[in-house]
């Protein structure tokens, strides 16, 4: 491949003046037109970026934007969290029944002893009581109530913590108790006519409704039985007076905790309202979450020209020559008269990337040049991957020619 710079290089190293005195003396006179009077190196300018402020404000300032990630773990952490009550009702009343139904004959068997214990106590034998026979007395009394109402207290319990525990997961947290001012403020939300109150009120009306019919259907036979409890047995009447009343707590459970999951649903959906943002709102939780845009475009920046150095350091020792300024800048330049017409610039760097780069031309024995007006030129003007312009051919090859690999090339 023929080109311009190829013929004046082979020019200057047939004619021998290729010497340092003749290097010199081109570079002057380079430097002199390029950097002559009224004649400035060429640059462009950064584009101003103009930054719609308007963009950054609120579109709207209604809450329309779903709640982050972020926005939710903080109240989770403070306490709230989507909580239907009526599921943990729900939960605690069936509790209730089935602790009812598997420990009746306990519960029974229990309170008929407390009777007969008292009830059968001569108390005209008795006389006067110390205060240690009464203290006593009433430990005795309080430990068997305990006992009584034991299994029915554990389930509830037991269901209470289930039924939160289903909802939003383990949690625990303490903030929920903290004193806090604001809440002795009245919330007018409660009693004026919104969307979560009229919900509820709707929601209790279908309750009594539903509970008190299914009720009524389930115990609607039970009625002349109830009536004529007057001619049996207290055993008798105290036995269907209780199934009366598990039959009630059974369907009250059971249509309390169906009544329960649309609520449930429900309660998580206001939740969510509850939780959303503004758009500005919105904005700042990921600018927060995620770090401010600039920053991170300036890190990509920044990742990529550390990306591109190291690609290009890879590169030097492929190079040719090394100019150097000496200390400021170094350029590699590479020439392949079967590839390109003129030398390539595969590497530059300023300070410390000069450096780097005149340490690896070192290493790798690389011929190292100092020019500093054609170093500088280089380094402002031509990019990495491009031939030099037809302006610095002529210096750029008296450099070329002092190489004894041109050298030679140019004697065969």
């Amino acid at each position: 491949m023929n080109s311009e710079f190829l013929n004046k290089l082979l020019g200057f190293a047939r004619d021998g003046d290729a010497s340092p005195a003749g290097v010199v003396n081109e570079s002057i006179a380079f430097a002199n037109v390029i950097f002559a009077p009224g004649i400035a190196l060429h640059s462009s300018e950064a584009p101003g970026v103009a930054y719609d402020l308007q963009r950054f404000a609120a579109e709207d300032e209604g809450r329309t934007e779903d709640p982050t990630e972020r926005r939710q773990r903080e109240e989770r952490e403070k306490g709230n969290v989507p909580k239907s009550q009526d599921v943990t009702s729900a939960a605690v009343l069936i509790g209730t029944v089935i602790a009812l139904f598997l420990g009746g004959t306990y519960m029974l068997r229990m309170i008929t002893g407390v009777f007969q214990n008292y009830l059968g106590m001569d108390f005209g034998a008795i006389g006067n009581l110390s205060v240690e026979e009464v203290q006593a007395e009433a430990m005795h009394i309080f430990w068997y109530s305990g006992l009584i109402v034991a299994p029915i207290g554990i389930a509830a319990i037991f269901m209470a913590v289930v039924g939160s525990i289903s909802q939003f997961g383990l949690l625990f947290t303490l903030q929920p108790l903290a004193v806090k001012l604001e809440r002795m403020i009245p919330d007018f939300k409660r009693v004026l006519p919104v969307r979560r109150t009229m919900v509820n009120l709707l929601k209790i009306i279908v309750q009594v409704i539903l509970i008190a019919s299914a009720s009524y259907i389930m115990i609607v036979d039970d009625y002349l039985p109830m009536l004529k409890t007057a001619n049996m047995g207290l055993t008798q009447a105290i036995t269907l007076f209780a199934w009366v009343a598990f039959k009630l707590l059974v369907v009250a459970a059971i249509m309390l905790f169906v009544l329960a999951v649309p609520d449930f649903f429900y309660q998580r959906f206001e939740y969510m309202e509850n939780l959303k943002m503004t758009v500005s709102e919105a904005q700042r939780e990921r600018k927060d979450e995620e770090g401010d845009p600039m920053i991170r475009q300036r890190q990509r920046e920044r990742a990529y020209d550390l990306r591109r150095q190291r690609n290009m350091l890879d590169e030097v020792p492929g190079a040719d020559v090394i100019v150097t300024n000496p200390t400021h800048y170094a350029v590699a330049l590479k020439y392949d008269s079967s590839v390109a017409q003129a030398p390539l610039v595969i590497a530059k760097g300023a300070d410390n990337l000069a450096f780097q780069i005149r340490k690896i031309g070192q290493e790798s024995q690389i011929p190292i040049q100092e020019n500093p007006q054609l170093a500088r030129v280089l380094y402002a003007e031509v990019e990495v991957g491009q031939e030099i312009p037809e302006t610095l051919y002529r210096v750029v090859s008296l450099v070329f020619a002092r190489l004894d690999r041109f050298r030679g090339s140019a004697v065969s």
